[in-house]
């Protein structure tokens, strides 16, 4: 199987994925594959169908959290990253970074993404997650998506209707026959200073309230109706709390930082840990944000 892919796209064997992931946890898998376009992915997933090999599609590893050994094979989509900005919409495909399109939409005078101008994901993850932030997410610019179906072998013009938006959640996280290609987002002219001016205070108010010098994939869970998680962690005495080298942040009790060399099970002892305290104290169930990849 692994000279067949590589008669395909470029692969790399026995990867460390330390580099893939934000919490930047030191993890390896049987190979990560960088198809190229549509017809390398497609022979891809064939190759992978035909040999019964399980499988996982990775953006910028913002939002996952990795077992020591991935017995299976990563794609990759860093090639699939054209865009492009028309006067009311801008086409970006899955592998765009949203925080750069954010800036380049800014520096335009266009009013879509300036929320993510601090997230460090993919566009296809942050449309997989409906990510979001500011009273914002994709979902409210979000026009339509493209998606490779692997049941049918057909390109899937799907609506925003159609792709069952809820806070942090799409259609994508249930239907995993479903990949995202590109999507069209919403755009709507505004002054360029003041969008300026937005981000900039929302990069400082980052710097004031978030864990950034810590390897950490954000936000750990959704805020429940209650309060946000992070007041309801902070409050039952759970900053600093660590389990290995996992640590809920001391400045963002919402995060769980790598303070060394955390492991994907110390990350998943130690939210198990949260869930139970917060439903003691609260007989609240915190739902968890991020994605645990076995």
């Amino acid at each position: 199987m692994i000279e067949t892919l590589k008669n395909i796209c470029k692969i790399i064997e026995d990867v460390d994925l330390t580099n893939y992931n934000t919490y930047r946890l030191h993890s390896k898998a049987k190979c990560i594959v960088f198809p190229s376009d549509l017809n390398e992915l497609k022979e891809v997933i064939s190759v992978l169908n035909e040999n019964n090999e399980k499988f996982f599609i990775i953006g910028n590893g913002s939002n996952v959290i990795l077992p020591k050994f991935y017995d299976g094979v990563i794609i990759k989509l860093d090639n699939f990253n054209k865009y492009e900005i028309n006067d009311d919409c801008v086409y970006a495909e899955c592998g765009c970074m949203i925080n750069k399109l954010a800036l380049e939409l800014v520096n335009l005078g266009y009013s879509c993404l300036e929320w993510a101008s601090g997230i460090p994901g993919t566009i296809g993850g942050c449309v997989y997650n409906n990510a979001g932030a500011y009273n914002s997410s994709i979902s409210d610019v979000l026009i339509s998506c493209d998606a490779y179906n692997l049941k049918t072998d057909k390109i899937e013009t799907l609506e925003n209707k159609d792709l069952n938006f809820e806070y942090r959640d799409s259609i994508f996280k249930k239907n995993k026959d479903l990949i995202i290609l590109s999507c069209n987002l919403k755009l709507t002219k505004s002054d360029i200073n003041a969008l300026k001016e937005t981000i900039a205070d929302r990069t400082n108010r980052r710097i004031q309230t978030q864990d950034l010098s810590h390897p950490s994939c954000g936000s750990v869970f959704r805020n429940p109706e209650l309060a946000p998680a992070g007041k309801l962690i902070e409050d039952a005495g759970l900053k600093g709390y660590k389990i290995g080298d996992a640590m809920v942040s001391k400045i963002h009790a919402n995060f769980i930082i790598n303070d060394g060399n955390a492991t994907g099970e110390d990350i998943i002892n130690l939210i198990n840990k949260i869930k139970k305290d917060i439903k003691d104290i609260y007989n609240v169930d915190l739902v968890l944000e991020q994605e645990i990849i076995k």
